[in-house]
């Protein structure tokens, strides 16, 4: 809804805000397949899958690292890195979460990380929120709209995390 009666007001979420798709989660509804190679392969894999790709070895390997939200909780555990075979980019990693629905294994897009040598920072959710990341429909592909999604998903936690980041600094 409206923030206020004013012509243009910003929208507000009436629910969960980190899954509203407004303000900083809106996304497009892009085509819900893969983006796909010339010879008919995912752009966007994980290494399980790319396995002709490896992590520099003067870089740190974030598979196995605890994934530290926004409040220093934990999220998860990183189990693989997703590699853009188009760009030469890693564009994700994949932490292993628990929710209550169970372990599910989730996409944290790499410019909401930041690696260090012994944990992943994630500064735009908490580590609650890792059990409600958008889920992809197939475990070693994503699509255009998932990309969108899981982006507008961690988006949304920049302001809709916590009450406080709504409110205007002084």
């Amino acid at each position: 809804r409206p923030a206020s009666t004013t012509w243009g007001a910003p929208l507000e979420p009436l629910g969960n805000g980190m899954r509203d798709a407004v303000g900083p989660g809106a996304y497009a509804l892009r085509e819900d397949v893969a983006e796909l190679t010339s010879h008919g392969a995912p752009v966007i894999q994980p290494l399980r899958v790319a396995s002709a790709y490896s992590v520099a070895h003067q870089d740190t390997d974030p598979r196995g690292l605890p994934v530290i939200g926004g409040d220093g909780k934990p999220g998860g555990v990183v189990k693989d890195i997703w590699i853009d075979s188009a760009e030469m980019v890693f564009r994700y990693l994949e932490v292993q979460t628990e929710g209550k629905a169970g372990a599910r294994n989730v996409l944290l897009p790499i410019p909401f990380a930041r690696i260090r040598r012994n944990q992943v920072e994630v500064h735009a959710i908490y580590g609650m929120h890792f059990a409600d990341v958008p889920l992809t429909r197939h475990p070693d592909q994503v699509t255009k709209r998932e990309e969108d999604q899981i982006s507008a998903y961690y988006g949304a936690g920049t302001l809709y995390a916590d009450p406080s980041r709504s409110e205007p600094l002084i």
